[in-house]
């Protein structure tokens, strides 16, 4: 009986103040799982069907809104800002009325696009051939006809860490590179890498 009772007021308390028990009257959670990464504060979403918001914190994996659904309430998910880094994002599964299959089985997903910008590489002095550059996964090989022009060497995601180091030397001469490190910015490469080669050296 005594449990009965407490029940009975822990409900009825929950019932007088929402805020405390979820911020709605429902017992349906709306959860978003975040797909394709999102390394920057402000993405936020809303339930256009209530006007429920959420921010998302950088690196979330997923959010759930404050206000809990009733049975058949429709929800209506999109987005009110994006992170400065992201491109778009795209929804699956972000509009239907709630019930147990769809905050629990069907998840709303949110997928956001990240920007990216070309890394590209200064080379100077190059005469002889074999200079092979890497950063990541992306190799490039670079003839001394590519170093009259920037040499790009792959794609880096904006406010992503790139690292250029020289894979393999050309046959007769010597390189090193300075600036090989950095973050990328909305406007390019924190740092320009730059390569620079000479005699060779024993």
């Amino acid at each position: 009986m005594k449990s009965s009772i407490l029940y009975a007021g822990a409900a009825l308390a929950c019932a007088l103040g929402l805020s405390a028990c979820g911020g709605g009257s429902g017992d349906l959670p709306l959860t978003v799982t975040i797909a394709g990464g999102v390394t920057k504060e402000g993405l936020v979403l809303v339930n256009q069907s209530n006007g429920d918001e959420i921010a998302v914190p950088a690196g979330a994996a997923s959010v759930q809104f404050p206000k809990y659904l009733s049975t058949d309430d429709e929800f209506n998910i999109s987005y009110k800002s994006l992170p400065s880094n992201v491109s778009a994002c795209t929804f699956s599964n972000n509009k239907a009325r709630a019930n147990y299959y769809t905050v629990y089985t069907s998840v709303p997903t949110v997928f956001c696009t990240i920007k990216t910008h070309t890394l590209s590489v200064t080379v100077t002095g190059l005469t002889g051939t074999g200079l092979e550059l890497v950063n990541g996964s992306n190799r490039k090989v670079v003839t001394a006809a590519d170093a009259t022009q920037p040499v790009a060497i792959g794609d880096i995601p904006e406010d992503g860490a790139y690292g250029v180091t020289i894979l393999n030397q050309p046959d007769t001469q010597t390189c090193t590179i300075s600036g090989g490190t950095g973050t990328m910015t909305a406007t390019g490469p924190g740092t320009t890498p730059v390569v620079t080669c000479g005699p060779k050296t024993q």
